[in-house]
């Protein structure tokens, strides 16, 4: 049955019937009494919430048990709460009677005799406003609804959570003469009001009601409002005699206090008076604190010029006024002004050191939405303060939020076409980025700011470079970014060839700043990159005209430098690879050839040159004195190997077999064409070319022709009919170009040497370079006597440009066969061509030239 009765209790809540706190008709579900509230009125207080859980509230309750005189009162003041409305009445939300209680939703409240009133100057403006609100309520129901309250006191007060005082108690609020004559309530239930005979009035006590309905309509209300002023100040009241002691009441509101207490009705104030009277410059309800809360509850009247005046000295008075005012009396004004559209950035720098105040949940369900929606403000005025103030509150922006809504609005402020703006976005840049992940930072946001370097104003290159420079070195406790931060991609291929741009900007803040970023970003960098991009750029710095550039030029490259020294030590010693021969091999030599033999010979030769080179720059003084010593044991020990190693019989045969087919290849060919230059690997060996033996020694000098070679050096068949002759022209015969000399080589027969004693030397000839050996007769080569090697006779051709060697076609061997080498020594022998004018340029080559018997 529990079961069931919940959930019919459920429904009917649902459909209007029984509420959640099972009164038929009453959405609220009652909760915790408020303790110390008994005994001061004949309502128990409890704390209640909406049962959609969206509102909470003050349920006030009475149980008809206590009396139908207490029933009257109660069911007295249900009647006028629905029927009465005014900004400082008690909020009525919602009531419902009972055959066995009342009961009556307002706001959520505290009564006044709970709520602590010390003498600081927060609550000192607090009573002020609430005296202000509490003689304005009750001039309305006195002049407007021509009603008494007649139970004005400090038991009828109540307190928001903004600290703004609203006015109950309306148990006793009747007509000043009803009809019948003496039928008002306040006539004849001030009893059932507990402590009511201590705020009593002298006419109520008396029962002079003639004179009560004969006098002003607020007389009786004036003294109530006399008494609720000395128990604001004073404290307790109980009895009537206490009233004329001044105590704690303050002097400017000392003289209108005593004219409330007069007990002729027609000269006590009334509270329309006290109001009147009270508000005049310079007198107690005069204060900026009254003004400003007084102009935001009737701003949507007010003008477009009083508003932008109010809002502009708004923030210069804020900070005087109660923290729990501004959270929740100040602040949702604002937002709504905000929410319409109106006071732009002057209100949101209101709003936002408001929000200051708040904890993280408050500030989230106050402060965050509206400052999100402004972000996609097309006000510029609006932006610039949104991006001056974000350090103070996107802190309490969930991350989320701010990825999401915030940042794709934040980043086209580096696009706008203020500079002003595109500044503020720079600098704020620092701020959001916490908020924002890894990925949105290291493609959006510093792209944007590498961007910014480039921007025409000085003053923004200069802060961008700051921005990326403290976002590269965050640390923990300081921006408190997202994983690693700034990555080494971004830092490496991004941020630094940027930062060598900036070095070449002609504005000097702009280049000590990329100073000052480069030495704070180098501990990131490759030392590598480092040495060979970064110090070359900073280098040029070090002879700045500006001495702030030049010394952070010192104190950047010295850093950089340290760097790069302390990675050096890291490195080997040398880069060069031994090559160190395979172990399984060995099980091969044996089978393996006499040429593999000599190469593995070679190979380890070399490789203990290269060891010795290594060893050598180990303890050598400079790297140049390593590299010429390396290269000439290399080749001398490749010159000494090639030297020393045999040559068999059979081999050099085979050796002369290959060439002389190699030959007669070549000589079923056509000449190749003129003025083409041809290269050879390896140059060919003479046609006279003799296998020599082992015990022979090296030539003093071999040196190919250029047929011989493989290489030709032709001028595309300049002669003397192209057109270039003497004629005039200043190419004549004075040019000291006399024919080419053909020398023959008049040296003697070279004596053996021994190959130990041979050396290398390089002979530059017509058809390249050629190698040959020369050596000193020793001692131990003069002993042995070995066969003289025949004289080669050797041609010293200079490189110069010689006649084609097409025009005379050479000489046909018996083959038909037409020997280049022999049309070389032709073209040779004849005269060089006069003038430097002779040379033809762009000219293309010519055919060459068959003989008949070729086809």
């Amino acid at each position: 049955m529990s079961g069931l009765s919940s959930y019919l209790l459920s429904t009917l809540s649902k459909v209007g019937g029984i509420g959640g706190s099972g009164v038929p008709d009453f959405h609220f579900t009652i909760g915790d009494k408020i303790e110390g509230a008994t005994g001061n009125s004949i309502w128990e207080l409890h704390k209640a919430l909406s049962t959609d859980g969206k509102r909470e509230a003050t349920v006030f309750v009475f149980e008809k048990t206590r009396g139908s005189s207490y029933t009257a009162v109660a069911q007295n003041a249900l009647k006028r709460m629905r029927t009465l409305r005014h900004p400082g009445m008690l909020r009525y939300l919602e009531g419902a009677e009972t055959s066995d209680a009342i009961y009556i939703a307002t706001e959520r409240v505290t009564p006044l005799t709970l709520v602590s009133l010390d003498s600081d100057d927060s609550n000192s403006e607090l009573k002020r406003w609430g005296l202000y609100k509490v003689a304005e309520t009750l001039r309305f129901i006195n002049e407007d609804c021509k009603l008494v309250h007649a139970n004005v006191s400090m038991a009828s007060v109540f307190v928001t959570k903004a600290g703004e005082w609203r006015l109950g108690g309306l148990e006793l609020v009747d007509v000043l003469s009803g009809d019948p004559a003496g039928s008002q309530i306040y006539r004849h239930y001030t009893a059932a009001v507990p402590g009511y005979a201590a705020h009593m009035t002298p006419e109520m006590q008396s029962q002079s009601w003639s004179n009560v309905e004969s006098g002003k309509p607020g007389a009786i209300d004036g003294w109530g409002l006399a008494c609720l002023i000395y128990q604001t100040y004073n404290g307790v009241l109980t009895t009537a005699s206490q009233l004329h002691t001044q105590g704690s009441i303050p002097k400017l509101l000392w003289p209108m206090y005593q004219r409330m207490l007069v007990t002729d009705l027609r000269r006590r104030t009334t509270p329309g008076e006290f109001l009147q009277s009270a508000s005049r410059p310079q007198s107690f309800l005069d204060s900026a604190f009254i003004r400003t809360s007084l102009f935001l509850e009737n701003i949507a009247v007010k003008e477009e010029s009083e508003k932008t005046e109010f809002f502009s000295g708004l923030a210069s008075v804020i900070e005087e006024f109660p923290h729990s005012y501004c959270k929740y009396k100040i602040l949702p004004e604002l937002l709504k002004v905000m929410e319409f559209g109106g006071g732009g950035a002057k209100v949101l720098g209101s709003i936002i050191q408001i929000g200051k105040g708040l904890d993280e949940e408050e500030y989230n369900e106050l402060v965050s939405p509206a400052i999100v929606q402004l972000f996609g403000s097309n006000d510029r005025a609006l932006r610039f303060s949104l991006l001056e103030h974000i350090g103070s509150f996107i802190t309490a922006i969930p991350t989320n939020i701010v990825s999401k809504k915030v940042f794709p609005d934040f980043v086209t402020g580096f696009l706008d076409a203020a500079p002003a703006i595109r500044e503020a976005t720079v600098k704020a840049s620092l701020a959001i980025a916490p908020k924002i992940g890894q990925k949105a930072l290291n493609n959006d946001l510093i792209k944007q700011l590498v961007r910014m370097i480039a921007d025409p104003e000085p003053g923004i290159r200069t802060n961008a470079l700051i921005c990326i420079g403290k976002l590269c070195t965050a640390k923990k406790g300081v921006l408190n970014l997202e994983d690693d931060g700034v990555s080494e991609t971004s830092q490496r291929y991004v941020i630094c060839p940027a930062l060598l741009q900036a070095l070449r900007d002609p504005f000097p803040p702009v280049r000590s700043a990329s100073l000052a970023v480069a030495n704070a970003c180098a501990a990131r960098w490759d030392p590598a990159d480092i040495a060979r991009r970064v110090i070359p750029a900073v280098s040029l710095m070090l002879v700045d005209g500006e001495r702030p550039v030049r010394v952070a030029a010192f104190k950047a490259i010295n850093a950089m430098v340290a760097r790069v020294e302390t990675h050096s030590q890291t490195m080997p010693d040398t880069a060069i690879k031994k090559t160190v021969p395979d172990p399984s091999a060995s099980t091969t030599v044996a089978s393996s050839s006499a040429k593999e033999r000599q190469a593995d010979a070679a190979v380890a030769s070399m490789n203990a040159q290269t060891e010795a080179a290594a060893n050598m720059a180990a303890v050598s003084d400079g790297w140049s004195g390593w590299a010429v010593s390396s290269l000439s044991s290399t080749i001398s020990g490749a010159l000494s190997l090639a030297s020393s190693l045999p040559i068999g019989q059979q081999q050099q045969q085979q050796q002369q077999q290959q060439q002389q087919q190699l030959e007669r290849q070549q000589s079923a060919k056509f000449a190749q064409p003129t003025g083409v230059v041809r290269a050879a690997s390896t140059p060919a060996k003479p046609s006279n070319f003799k296998p020599l033996s082992t015990a022979t020694a090296v030539p003093t000098t071999l040196e190919a022709s250029d047929a011989q070679s493989g290489w030709e050096f032709n001028d595309d068949d300049w002669d003397g009919n192209d057109g270039f002759a003497s004629d005039g022209n200043g190419w004549d015969d004075n040019d000291d170009w006399g024919p080419e000399d053909t020398v023959q080589s008049s040296e003697p027969a070279a004596s053996p040497i021994s190959p130990s004693t041979a050396q290398l030397s390089f002979v530059l000839s017509s058809g390249g370079m050629a190698v040959s050996s020369t050596a000193k007769p020793s001692a131990t080569a003069a002993a042995t006597t070995l066969p003289a090697v025949s004289q080669i006779p050797v041609t010293k051709t200079a490189l110069r440009l010689s006649k084609p060697a097409s025009k005379k076609h050479g000489v046909s061997d018996s083959n038909g066969a037409t020997s280049m080498a022999a049309g070389a020594s032709v073209a040779g022998t004849q005269q060089r061509r006069k003038g430097l004018g002779a040379m033809k340029l762009g000219g293309g080559s010519k055919a060459p030239t068959l003989p008949d018997d070729f086809f």
